[in-house]
């Protein structure tokens, strides 16, 4: 069967848009009909695509948060028997995101020319990274593609559920900031000038708390639009400056010097290594293979570097245990549990039992950052609505005072 994207009407007349699997047009006509839908137009969706061109790539995406949804499916479909071809076949139907019919319907008919799910999986970049391909690529090699799949699915549901819960997380101290900057900046501008200048109009003297707050309220109030073009053309411009290695390297560096930051980034980045590294040494990628794919995962490029220079020294001899203990960056018991695996012949195994202890550990130390700043910065907000308070009260108090 070959893929057909139509164009219909319903019985309304509204317009409905889908992928239908079909022998030819006139058989997707009688389904459309079948479905009492009137068809518009129908094009067939290998027709997009050029399968004589092996080195195409398409830039088609697949919906967010659907990736693990897929490789979970295949791997459950493959463990209970079925063919590759069908397991697609399945997968596609259950499937209702165009895109992502696209890109399963394309695998499949890739499949069915003879080429490899690997192959088929490199021809979407942005759909299936490296890792991904590469593991397919292992599986497929060695007979045991359903446990890879299962292996990768768990891998992108635990990456995807530690990366929901960092921005739920952090969405409520993120909030609390920005509206407390735009309450306080709010009561300097606006608020603040009107009260002093009753206080002003009838010649009181103001306490330096309040003499304090008029001067920095004016302050704000003259150069505050100043200050935040001046913070927003800076952001562009360190934004841009990120796209320069060199600067990018520096940056990536400094982080990991400053406390607390740079023990967090380099215990979540070792995470993210050693479980990639374990899922592709267990999918019976070689090991130098295994070790540059997985420093393609290292977001912070002074640990990215240092890895592709450990697979540099694996590759002319050198133990994984040792070579990454000499870069510093890697956590003693990581070190301790690869280098019992080199010794033992059950590297992979302990490639994932360091993943765990350490995915627990930034978990840990993320919950400890995030209930932290929480208190904090409702502190800091509180102190500055009541210095401002108590600003625009002691006039009064004193004027009070004066009258009695």
């Amino acid at each position: 069967m070959d893929a057909f994207e139509y164009s219909s009407l319903d019985q309304e007349g509204k317009n409905k848009t889908g992928i239908i699997q079909a022998d030819t047009e006139k058989h997707v006509r009688q389904l459309l009909r079948d479905q009492n839908l009137i068809p518009t137009q129908i094009e067939k969706v290998d027709d997009n695509y050029d399968s004589t061109d092996v080195g195409k790539k398409q830039s088609t995406q697949l919906r967010a948060g659907e990736l693990p949804i897929i490789i979970r499916q295949l791997s459950t479909l493959l463990k209970a028997g079925l063919p590759l071809d069908e397991a697609l076949s399945t997968t596609i139907e259950q499937s209702d995101h165009k895109n992502s019919k696209k890109i399963l319907i394309t695998l499949r008919a890739k499949l069915m020319e003879g080429h490899p799910l690997a192959y088929a999986m490199e021809l979407f970049p942005k759909a299936f990274d490296e890792l991904i391909t590469t593991s397919v690529e292992a599986g497929e090699q060695s007979g045991n593609l359903d446990e890879v799949l299962l292996r990768l699915a768990e891998y992108l549901e635990q990456r995807q559920d530690m990366n929901k819960q960092s921005w739920t997380a952090l969405l409520y101290p993120i909030i609390l900031i920005l509206t407390s900057i735009a309450v306080v900046s709010g009561l300097m501008v606006y608020i603040v000038p009107k009260v002093i200048q009753v206080f002003e109009n009838n010649n009181a003297e103001l306490p330096m708390i309040t003499q304090v707050l008029v001067a920095l309220s004016a302050w704000v109030k003259k150069y505050g639009l100043v200050l935040l073009i001046t913070l927003m053309v800076s952001i562009v411009v360190f934004v841009v400056a990120l796209q320069n290695q060199e600067f990018k390297y520096k940056w990536h560096a400094f982080l990991l010097k400053v406390p607390i930051i740079g023990n967090f980034i380099k215990l979540a980045q070792s995470a993210r290594f050693t479980r990639t590294l374990g899922i592709l040494t267990k999918s019976t990628v070689p090991i130098v293979q295994a070790l540059s794919l997985s420093s393609k995962v290292i977001k912070n490029l002074a640990i990215k570097k240092s890895v592709e220079k450990t697979a540099t020294q694996v590759r002319e001899g050198s133990s994984l245990s040792r070579s990454l203990k000499t870069n510093g960056y890697f956590p003693p018991m990581t070190i301790r549990l690869i280098n019992s695996g080199e010794q033992s012949g059950i590297l992979s195994e302990m490639l994932e039992r360091a993943a765990d202890t350490q995915e627990r550990d930034v978990n840990h130390k993320l919950t400890s950052i995030i209930s932290i700043m929480q208190p904090v910065a409702i502190l800091i907000v509180g102190v500055m609505i009541l210095l401002i308070v108590l600003a625009m009260l002691l006039p009064i108090f004193q004027m009070n005072t004066i009258v009695n």
